[in-house]
């Protein structure tokens, strides 16, 4: 594991708090934990971290944009590029809590892809992060991170490694079905759902568009397989609230908006909505009223949130200001709350992690030790 961050990096964060000057606390800043409930960890295995990224999507000029956004790019060079990753997510959290945008974020980890009976398929692997290296991080991060673990439905051990995960504190558990080949309705998942409904510990699933690591099954991305498991009484949050990322993508958004409003334990995720890909959708989910009480906060993290997408919601001044804030997380928080989404789309992530897990993590109290959400 990558070691202590160092005086000059402690300096430079300190430096970036400055040049963006945000409020601190005020008496309408939640006192529920604030909880990013979607960002990732990444890594090519330097500092035997054990992630990968396929060689041409890591030279990509999107992967470049992204490591150059981040501050990191040509830390591959130097053989730390996953503990400088590491170490900016770390540094994201504090300058995000520093202002009480964000308190905590839920990181994923990415299970290799498997065939129907059990195959595993590196070759067709873009994205690597193991959950012992999300776990190892978490620990080191006591307090910042909540590691959601990544289990593929179809491999052999597949119903005792997600117990497992869930044992060693998993807060969720996370799927990408249309990039990591694996379809939610199928009935090899039931056993996983069983348990899940057993030990209350939600599934965050993918659900529309995605742009940025490769599709191996786009249908996989319909929020209508997972209605598999909403049946099954799992808490289900989808992701992206099935929008499109792209001009071509389905437009699944209506098939959420139903399952929302059928199911209590379902819920959409806000990340990535303060990209060009998704911003239109911010007038959408605000104008459906009955559906804000669904929304669980969201950033998307390492995508770079920007406010240029609704600078005509936002105004010249404020978007400006927006886009000073030097911490992906916190500013995709003050965008969104500048647009108008209701502080419990911020705070709603405490009450739908697994039962005890803040605690066990280091954040805050801890909302499902007293009620369920379904």
């Amino acid at each position: 594991m990558p070691g202590a961050t160092s005086p000059a990096t402690r300096a430079d964060t300190r430096a970036e708090s400055r040049r963006s000057t945000r409020p601190t606390r005020t008496d309408d800043m939640p006192s529920t934990p604030v909880i990013d409930i979607h960002t990732h960890l990444a890594g090519i295995g330097q500092n035997g971290t054990g992630c990968f990224i396929a060689p041409r999507k890591f030279d990509s000029l999107l992967y470049r944009l992204l490591r150059r956004k981040l501050g990191i790019l040509g830390a591959e060079r130097q053989g730390n590029l996953d503990r400088a990753y590491r170490q900016r997510l770390e540094r994201d959290i504090d300058a995000a809590a520093a202002h009480d945008a964000v308190h905590a974020a839920v990181v994923f980890a990415h299970d290799r892809v498997h065939d129907e009976d059990g195959t595993a398929h590196p070759g067709r692997q873009e994205l690597y992060v193991p959950n012992d290296y999300l776990f190892a991080c978490a620990e080191q991060a006591r307090g910042k991170v909540l590691p959601a673990a990544s289990v593929h439905p179809y491999r052999k051990d597949a119903l005792e490694e997600t117990a497992r995960w869930i044992d060693r504190g998993a807060v969720a558990l996370k799927w990408l079905p249309n990039s990591q080949g694996m379809d939610p309705s199928h009935d090899r998942c039931r056993p996983i759902y069983r348990l899940l409904r057993e030990r209350k510990v939600p599934l965050i699933a993918h659900t529309g568009g995605e742009h940025t690591v490769r599709v191996i099954r786009k249908e996989f991305g319909n929020p209508k397989l997972l209605e598999t498991p909403l049946r099954e009484g799992v808490t289900v949050i989808l992701a992206h609230c099935a929008t499109k990322s792209g001009l071509f993508d389905p437009d699944w958004f209506p098939t959420f908006a139903s399952l929302a409003r059928e199911y209590p334990h379902c819920y959409g995720d806000t990340s990535a909505l303060n990209t060009p890909g998704r911003a239109r959708w911010h007038i959408r989910l605000l104008g459906e009223k009955d559906l804000l009480p669904k929304l669980v906060h969201g950033s998307d993290f390492p995508v770079p949130p920007s406010a240029w997408w609704s600078l005509f919601k936002l105004g010249w001044s404020r978007t400006r200001a927006m886009e000073k804030i030097w911490s992906f997380l916190e500013r995709d928080v003050r965008i969104k709350r500048a647009l108008g989404y209701p502080d419990d789309v911020f705070t709603r992530a405490a009450a739908l992690l697994t039962p005890g897990s803040l605690q066990r993590w280091g954040v805050g109290g801890d909302a499902r030790a007293d009620e369920s959400p379904v």
